[in-house]
C-alpha cells in the first residue's frame, strides 16, 4: 500500500443499447451490484447513449477522481468500454496511472497477479488481433496488384469526413456507430481511416 494516501473504491457503470438494458446490464442493476461491492453510491460514475449520441463525461470525470493505489468496480469487463480496442485502451491507461480493476461478474482484479495476467492476455490478442488484419490488408493488396485489379476506387468522401470517421475511432467509436454516424457503408469508414491516417504521417 502507498504510505500516507487513502485507498478509495469508485465505480463506473454504462448503457449503450436499449437490449443491454433489458439483459440485466441496466443502470439501476449495475449500481445495486456495485454497491453491493463496497462502492458508495456517491462514488459511482455513469454514462448512458440517448438516441444517437454517446455522452462520455461519466468516464471522464472518474478518470479525473482516480489517484494511484485506488480502485475502479465495473459490473463486467465490457462496461470498461464499447468495443475491445477500447476495453484494452482504459485499462492500459488505468494501469499506467497504478489504478487497479475490478470486476464482478468475471472476477478480475488487476491487484493480483492473477488479474495482472488477465490485463496482459486482454493487450497481447488487442496486438495480435491489430497486426493480422494489417497482414490480411497487404495480403489482399498484393493479390489484387498480382491478378491486374486497380485496388483504387473514386472517392466518395472529404478528407474532413475522413478525418472525422479516424477521430471518432479514436474516441472508441464502434465501426458501426461510425458508418451510421456518416451514412456511409463499413467499407467505406474503413477506407476513410486509412486515408487519414495516411495524411497525418506525410503531414
Amino acid at each position: 500500500l502507498l504510505k500516507g494516501l487513502i485507498i478509495m473504491l469508485y465505480g463506473y457503470i454504462r448503457v449503450s443499447t436499449g437490449t443491454q438494458a433489458i439483459h440485466g446490464y441496466s443502470l439501476e442493476e449495475q449500481k445495486q451490484a456495485l454497491m453491493n461491492a463496497g462502492v458508495e453510491e456517491k462514488r459511482i460514475f455513469m454514462d448512458a447513449k440517448t438516441g444517437t449520441n454517446f455522452n462520455r463525461d461519466g468516464w471522464i470525470n472518474l478518470a479525473k477522481a482516480v489517484r494511484e493505489g485506488d480502485s475502479i468496480v465495473c459490473y463486467s469487463m465490457d462496461r470498461l468500454g464499447r468495443n475491445f480496442n477500447e476495453i484494452v485502451l482504459n485499462m492500459n491507461v488505468l494501469e499506467q496511472n497504478g489504478v487497479n480493476i475490478r470486476t464482478i461478474r468475471e472476477n478480475v482484479d488487476t491487484s493480483t497477479a492473477a488479474g495482472r495476467m488477465v490485463a496482459q492476455i486482454f493487450s497481447a490478442v488487442a496486438e495480435m488481433e491489430h497486426a493480422l488484419i494489417l497482414e490480411r490488408t497487404a495480403a489482399g493488396r498484393e493479390a489484387a496488384r498480382k491478378s491486374g485489379k486497380v485496388c483504387n476506387r473514386p472517392k466518395t468522401y472529404t478528407m474532413r469526413k475522413a478525418r472525422k470517421a479516424l477521430e471518432y475511432r479514436e474516441q472508441g467509436w464502434t465501426i458501426d456507430d461510425i458508418a451510421v454516424r456518416l451514412k456511409t457503408s463499413h467499407a467505406c469508414v474503413y477506407r476513410m481511416m486509412a486515408d487519414a491516417k495516411k495524411e497525418r504521417e506525410n503531414a
